[in-house]
């Protein structure tokens, strides 16, 4: 977050160093009143979009929450830093890291007078920014900076709605890296003072030397001109459009089913939509001449459709590229061009911490379709927090806003990108429903080591696949009920499933299915999933199905209206739940431990993810145009419902286009042909035949136990 006040750093510090800053002179206090100068910057919004951030809480206002710095705009007050004025018309003070577009001007204030400001430049290695006054500042005099021993830490800040000037101990805790590298831990900015009152230095970055090496000046610090800083921008704005390129993915439509459409609360409508659209446009980030990392977290169901990659620099060519893999531990599509590519990024080898309070650059690059949106700014690391296998990822003040950020050293080497986080199959339904996947700002090294790993880092079961195999589940052989609090309690399996929170009971099994062979019976509760390799196991979870929490109207089907027969789920369950597709996502032929609770006791069994056999969503299909009927192959879950065993014949009508000669004739949706003209119709194969005979068509239909006779004439 911004630096911008101090914090109550006396009551945190131990009791001696406390002493310590008690015994200073209070003359201390004078000696550093007149160079320190309150920083005021002007904040708005810009194209109705408010400045990124938050504002430390006043360390005088205890009960009074953290504000963003919309809210600072809101208020109609700037936002505040510490200055130290170097020379007469020269300020050094804490890098703000806004955007200048969020920037309406810089005033510096003494105790007596006040002057505009411009950026003059920026720190390399430490966090500041250098301002230029229009004039000299009344009432205030510049440093003389001066060697000795350190005493104190001078400040200026804020409390109980008045700038107060505090001193604090000279920072004593010491931090020592593996490689023997030490450094003093620096909690305030400020300036540091001797006990004559010598100034000695200025403090920004968080680790100080341990040896006077930092003593002097900030004039002497390596700085960069803002000129300079400009034209580093734009070297870096016309490079990024070549290596951060827009890629389109394209997509099969979704296979559309009656009466399956999808419940959706308001929140999940957006991520559905992207799940369901044909095209799609992602940043590619182009790491090698013939890898570009697609970032993109898409779920295996809708990698399952993509059929065209094309890659768009922002100038030349459109390329073509074609799908390599998915990587298991990022929300990345790999990507190879048809051509290879000569604008290439070169990650960073550095760790995280040698980057940190560092100046690096910063491109915000968001797509809004085919428009693309670049903001160039610059960047500090103020954090790196421990990651994935215990790696460093860095940490931005403004935390909130990094999900279109890319950082870059000053080689032009890519230090971090934002990468989606990939939805697991590990996040049960109650977790995941409706929740946005957000981006991780990921060190480029790790993506770039992913992608040399290839085909070890891929996932197997997150690829494309053609449009018949689209539709195709895993399955276990198992119909399964959701856990409820008061069915775990009776089952006594409430601290195998969480007080009903997991869990699904078995309440049939498929012969010659999986689980038949594995001796599962109804009535276990199946648990979770353990897949070699994953170290979060797969929770067993099951949402209530609330569009067949009712009987089918069947006794009703006749009254209702052919327009809304789409909207009629089907009777059945569908064969695609939480638990089939968490299997399905664990990839066909991968091997899994299933853990269940029968007969009182948990057990476990390995299995191998099987091809399930076709369901209803996948089932094979014919559409009569002449008749205006769609009709399907009759499948397991159909047959069980229905009580139609093999090999009795018949067909379902999946679709019936409303004033069609079917829908006349009086035929509903989910009723069995068994016979055209007394001919069995076996599949959907023999109704196409059975259906183009001329003359007069007998349809023998079955709506459950009811049968009867309805007659079509062929065109």
């Amino acid at each position: 977050m911004v630096r911008i006040v101090r914090w109550l750093a006396l009551l945190l510090l131990p009791a001696a160093l406390q002493a310590r800053a008690a015994e200073a002179p209070p003359r201390l206090l004078a000696s550093v009143a007149q160079g320190m100068v309150n920083v005021e910057i002007e904040l708005q919004f810009d194209k109705g979009e408010p400045p990124a951030g938050v504002l430390d809480v006043d360390p005088g206002s205890r009960n009074h929450g953290t504000h963003s710095l919309a809210e600072v705009v809101a208020e109609e007050r700037p936002l505040e830093t510490t200055g130290f004025l170097i020379a007469p018309d020269r300020v050094v003070a804490m890098d703000w890291t806004v955007h200048p577009r969020f920037i309406k001007g810089i005033r510096v204030r003494s105790s007596a007078g006040q002057a505009n400001a411009k950026v003059e430049g920026y720190g390399v290695d430490h966090w500041a920014v250098f301002l230029r006054l229009d004039a000299p500042l009344a009432g205030a005099s510049s440093f003389k900076f001066g060697s000795g021993k350190p005493a104190a830490v001078g400040t200026l800040y804020r409390l109980e709605a008045q700038m107060v000037r505090e001193l604090l101990p000279f920072p004593s805790r010491l931090q020592q890296a593996p490689d023997g590298a030490t450094w003093r831990v620096v909690e305030n900015q400020g300036v540091v003072v001797a006990r004559d009152g010598t100034p000695l230095g200025v403090l920004f970055n968080r680790r100080l030397p341990t040896d006077d090496s930092w003593q002097g000046s900030p004039a002497r610090w390596p700085w960069l001109a803002k000129a300079e800083y400009d034209a580093r921008l734009d070297r870096l704005g016309k490079a990024a459009g070549q290596t951060l390129v827009r890629a389109r993915l394209s997509f099969r439509s979704p296979k559309a089913t009656p009466g399956q459409a999808r419940f959706r609360f308001p929140n999940a409508m957006q991520d559905a939509d992207e799940e369901d659209s044909t095209e799609r446009d992602v940043v590619g980030v182009v790491l090698a001449p013939q890898r570009v990392a697609l970032l993109a977290a898409l779920k295996p169901a809708t990698t399952a459709r993509l059929q065209k990659i094309t890659l768009h620099p922002a100038t030349g060519p459109v390329i073509a590229a074609r799908f390599v893999a998915s990587l298991k531990d990022h929300g990345i599509l790999v990507a190879e061009p048809e051509a290879p590519l000569s604008d290439v990024l070169a990650a960073s080898p550095l760790p995280m911490s040698r980057h940190m309070e560092r100046l690096t650059y910063r491109v915000d690059l968001e797509l809004h379709g085919e428009h693309r949106v670049q903001h160039l700014h610059h960047a500090r690391i103020n954090a790196v927090h421990v990651g994935r296998r215990l790696e460093g990822f860095p940490e931005l003040p403004d935390a909130s806003d990094t999900d279109h950020a890319f950082l870059f050293a000053e080689d032009s080497a890519l230090i971090a990108l934002p990468v989606p986080e990939r939805s697991k199959s590990q996040e049960g339904p109650r977790r995941r429903f409706g929740l946005r996947a957000d981006s991780k700002l990921t060190p480029a090294r790790l993506v770039a080591d992913a992608l040399r790993a290839l085909p070890a880092s891929a996932d197997p079961a997150n690829i494309p696949v053609s449009e018949a195999d689209e539709s195709r589940l895993a399955w276990l052989g198992v119909e399964l009920q959701p856990m409820t609090r008061e069915l775990a309690r009776a089952s006594q399996v409430s601290e195998q499933t969480k007080d009903g929170d997991s869990g699904a009971v078995v309440t049939f099994v498929h012969p010659g299915s999986p689980a038949a062979e594995a001796g599962l019976v109804p009535g276990a509760v199946l648990l979770r999933l353990r897949v070699p390799g994953e170290p979060v196991p797969v929770e067993v979870e099951l949402e209530e199905d609330l569009m067949r929490s009712q009987p089918f109207p069947w006794e009703r089907l006749d009254d209702i209206r052919e327009q809304v027969f789409d909207r009629l789920p089907t009777p059945w369950a569908p064969a695609q739940n939480a638990f089939t597709r968490s299997l399905t996502d664990i990839g066909i032929g991968r091997a899994f431990t299933l853990e269940y609770v029968a007969d009182g006791k948990v057990a476990s069994h390995d299995f191998t993810v099987t091809a399930g056999p076709a369901h209803y969503e996948s089932a094979a299909r014919h559409k009569s145009e002449a008749l205006g009927i769609t009709v399907r192959n009759l499948t397991y879950e159909v047959r069980r419902y229905t009580q139609r065993p093999e090999p009795e014949p018949g067909v379902v009508v999946s679709r019936l286009e409303p004033g069609g000669k079917a829908s006349v004739a009086g035929i509903k949706p989910y009723e069995i042909i068994t016979h055209i003209n007394d001919q069995p119709v076996a599949d959907v194969a023999a109704f196409q035949r059975l259906a183009g005979q001329q003359g007069e068509l007998r349809l023998s239909i079955k709506r459950m136990a009811k049968g009867r006779i309805v007659t079509l004439k062929a065109p």
